[in-house]
């Protein structure tokens, strides 16, 4: 066991280079986590920034918030935008343009909110861009329009068939067995 020290003569730093450990957060969007410690007598050997430091200088993070439920389109009305028919990028990202409207057109800022990682100007780049954006982006974009997973599976197929075109590999097209000769 560890020698013990009174609290009053022992400052404490986090050891270098670790990672907190059973990192969970309470309801309030409050950030808990494990770290190994070491106790520190001579204030000199502190380094800059200290335990207490580190921790008064955690920004807490708002838990995500769901994003509300679009309601389907009435039968025989089908507006929803369908990434499958985009066969070019241009075409992909107008289709991703077209999704953010037909669910409601949040602000980016509220997305980003949404699915609690990425920023605002992510979204709003990948919007403009003449590229695909990253696989993570496109998930969190769905899933901040309230997409479900057969929505995310029909972007992601899409995203695959574009992505295949434009990195530089040739096209794989499936073609039909050849007949064999009897």
């Amino acid at each position: 066991m560890g020698q013990h020290l009174p609290a009053r003569d022992v400052q404490y730093m986090i050891k270098p280079d670790v990672r907190p450990r059973n990192v969970r957060m309470d309801a309030d969007g409050t950030l808990w986590g494990e770290v190994p410690l070491t106790p520190v007598r001579d204030p000199h050997q502190l380094p800059r920034r200290t335990f207490r430091l580190a921790v008064e200088e955690t920004r807490r993070v708002p838990p995500p918030r769901p994003a509300p439920e679009v309601p389907e389109d009435v039968p025989g009305w089908g507006m929803k935008p369908d990434p499958l028919e985009a066969k070019t990028v241009p075409e992909f990202l107008e289709a991703m343009a077209r999704y953010r409207r037909w669910a409601g057109e949040p602000s980016f800022r509220e997305m980003a909110r949404r699915v609690g990682t990425g920023s605002a100007a992510g979204f709003c780049e990948a919007l403009k861009a003449d590229k695909l954006p990253k696989f993570t982006l496109l998930n969190a974009f769905v899933v901040a329009l309230g997409g479900t997973a057969e929505d995310f599976q029909r972007w992601a197929t899409a995203w695959r068939a574009l992505d295949g075109q434009t990195s530089g590999s040739p096209i794989m097209l499936l073609l039909p067995r050849a007949r064999e000769c009897s």
